[in-house]
């Protein structure tokens, strides 16, 4: 069984049920699959090497979702790329991948010569809409001239043999289907200190993870998720996958700039799951449609992405009673789930990401590797089908964090008695000042305890006395305020008094990448200003 095959069962079973919903837009799972099969012909007529690297440069919409899948169904790779991305880390992943061509939303060709540079390994570009080659400068196909000229593939032909490759009764991590476990995407990290990196993550990695996901979450062709996270991150991309699977719906909207034009979504659209991480729920706990008796078609909410502090956590469980939440936990290189937290336990576990996820076995251990005793803190080891490949062209960053096979994620936990796993802080994310080592993490979940803060992140800057100076970065709610003798105060009174912050700034809004994680090296860099 293959990536493409989840896209397979879920077009056997329910061919005529919409499969991605776009604005006004909507496309049914008969549609999407037969399109699929037309792009992946197409590629597959091009004068490409097996295996070959495609590289996908698209904002979420039903032409993502068919240039990855038809990437995947021709067997070659899929690199998605991240869209924020400048000029300079684009053309720098092309070249590291060579990929051999490129999916791209039309807009992003407006930049082509920044983009490509003139060494670009890419032969080959497809766009989502027809465009004017002498404009561009190179030549490019349209996908609507490609699914309008090659002979339509019908779906009898594309899911004949289902049944046989991936029995729906056998989509449990402990009766799934052989999976290979070669490559076949890479999602590259977002490449906040140097280059990016490429996370190689194979069939296996990504069917199995996509399978015990599916399992813990109870996710049924009934449910529907509303997509604010990019398809090119590991986290929005677990969601096409899951959806697919199941012949769900996803529900897409780019504009989480507005939270209520997202909380309308979602209540037009009768979705039933939302996905998001910490920010994402800090901004929407400041709108007063986010709440239970406003959404009731809403089965359930996951976070992951970081850590959402025991505050923040609470402030959630209160404004959506009744609603199952999932607190989770992964990695791009887990694939990405490692974690879940079972919604019935949550109150009695507050703070904690849960145990493994089906299949997978995690150790908090020390620098070998060697499991801990409860209660004392270590790090957190993967072992399962979901550990990556490697680093694409980077084995010196591999090997500090696949050892024989597991995978030593950087992140520091202690288990409780009962084997649930709480995250204590990042090996990058201890700080140390004046000789003591300090987490953000642990500051971090002590200001967002002040009612009046909305977000917080903390991070080191250079002192000449300590070292490391503890800053933090403030948004305030709505109509509030705070000094920044108020927010150390209020530290000290909670925390040890070197914890302190010794510099505090206070943000309309905190930078954030893309996937909604807030961009601390920014951070530091304009306080360094």
């Amino acid at each position: 069984m293959k990536v493409f095959d989840l896209l397979r069962r879920g077009a056997a079973d329910y061919p005529n049920a919409i499969a991605v919903e776009h604005g006004e837009r909507k496309i049914t799972y008969r549609e999407l699959i037969e399109s699929v099969a037309i792009l992946a012909k197409y590629l597959r007529q091009l004068d490409m090497p097996a295996n070959a690297r495609v590289a996908v440069l698209c904002e979420n919409s039903i032409e993502y979702v068919i240039f990855f899948f038809a990437v995947l169904s021709a067997d070659y790779v899929a690199v998605p790329l991240d869209t924020s991305l400048k000029s300079d880390k684009f053309r720098f992943i092309l070249k590291d991948c060579n990929a051999c061509a490129l999916l791209v939303q039309t807009k992003y060709l407006r930049f082509s010569d920044d983009l490509m540079g003139a060494d670009s390994p890419v032969q080959h570009a497809i766009a989502e809409k027809s465009v004017n080659a002498e404009r561009v400068g190179f030549p490019v196909a349209s996908l609507p001239d490609i699914l309008e000229d090659f002979r339509r593939i019908r779906l009898a032909e594309i899911v004949a043999d289902i049944d046989q490759v991936a029995p729906a009764d056998k989509l449990r991590h402990d009766t799934m289907p052989d999976c290979p476990h070669e490559l076949a995407a890479i999602f590259y990290t977002s490449g906040s200190t140097g280059s990016p990196k490429g996370v190689m993550l194979s069939h296996l990695n990504l069917v199995s993870n996509t399978i015990a996901t599916v399992e813990y979450l109870r996710l049924t062709h009934d449910d529907s998720i509303m997509v604010i996270l990019p398809f090119y991150y590991i986290y929005g991309n677990s969601l096409l996958l899951t959806h697919v699977q199941v012949g769900g719906r996803c529900v897409i909207d780019n504009r989480f700039a507005f939270p209520q034009v997202i909380l309308q979504t979602m209540i037009q659209k009768r979705t039933t799951g939302f996905s998001g991480v910490p920010s994402n729920f800090m901004i929407l706990l400041n709108n007063a449609n986010f709440r239970a008796d406003k959404l009731p078609d809403l089965r359930y909410i996951t976070q992951a992405g970081g850590g959402m502090a025991p505050e923040v956590i609470r402030r959630v469980m209160d404004a959506l009673a009744g609603k199952e939440i999932f607190i989770m936990y992964g990695q791009t290189e887990a694939a990405p789930r490692v974690t879940w937290l079972p919604p019935e336990r949550l109150p009695e576990k507050v703070g904690s990401i849960g145990i493994p996820v089906p299949g997978v076995t995690i150790t908090v251990g020390d620098e070998s590797g060697n499991e801990m005793p409860t209660g004392e803190v270590g790090e957190i080891v993967v072992s399962g089908p979901n550990v990556m490949l490697g680093y694409w062209n980077n084995s010196a960053d591999e090997e500090g964090v696949l050892r024989n096979g597991r995978l030593f994620t950087g992140d520091l936990a202690r288990r409780d008695e009962e084997g649930y796993i709480y995250v204590v802080s990042r090996k990058k994310e201890i700080m140390k000042v004046g000789g003591n080592r300090v987490s953000a993490k642990e500051i971090e979940e002590r200001i967002l305890e002040n009612e009046n803060i909305l977000e917080a992140a903390v991070f080191p800057v250079k002192d000449d006395i300590l070292g490391e100076a503890i800053t933090a970065a403030i948004v305030l709610k709505t109509g509030c305020a705070l000094t920044e003798k108020e927010v150390q105060d209020h530290c000290k009174q909670r925390l040890a008094i070197h914890k302190a912050p010794k510099h505090v700034r206070f943000y309309e809004a905190l930078p954030k990448y893309q996937s909604g994680k807030v961009n601390k090296l920014a951070l530091a860099e304009e306080f360094r200003l």
